[in-house]
């Protein structure tokens, strides 16, 4: 997939999850980026983690209710340039007919509805580290789910 369908479309995330991406996000360059506790580089990053979460757990994506805001602008899930490609086929997985690759808000509706019922679960392993930062906790969580 060359293109990013995704480019005019949001990541929106409830409103509930706001703090959080401040929380695990990276704001700041140099040295007060600190990747051992904020692990995500972006909140795109952050997101498409909830997503890899949900789907792996097998949750039933279920779309945010209430108020939402706008966590990221679709054109930065170009980068990396897979990203695209692994929305689309979560998208035609789900939907059961590939011409939802006609619909990118369509995808993206779903791409969101799996985000926010991965947010719990992703947010359950990072606030359970114990003393261990959140990078190390995260990395060995990742690697146990996909040893299951």
């Amino acid at each position: 997939m060359a293109e990013n369908p995704f480019a005019g479309q949001d990541v929106t995330v409830s409103d509930n999850y706001r703090t959080h991406f401040e929380t695990y996000v990276q704001r700041r360059e140099g040295k007060g980026a600190r990747p051992e506790h904020q692990p995500f580089d972006r909140n795109v990053d952050f997101w498409f983690a909830a997503i890899c979460v949900a789907v792996r757990n097998g949750i039933k994506p279920s779309p945010p209710t209430g108020k939402t805001y706008k966590a990221a602008e679709g054109v930065a899930l170009g980068s990396p340039e897979w990203r695209p490609t692994a929305l689309t086929l979560l998208a035609i997985a789900e939907n059961g007919d590939a011409s939802i690759v006609d619909r990118p808000g369509e995808m993206m509706r779903i791409a969101n509805a799996y985000a926010h019922v991965g947010f719990p679960e992703l947010l359950e392993i990072l606030e359970s580290r114990g003393g261990d930062t959140a990078l190390d906790h995260l990395s060995e969580a990742i690697e146990a789910m996909l040893t299951k």
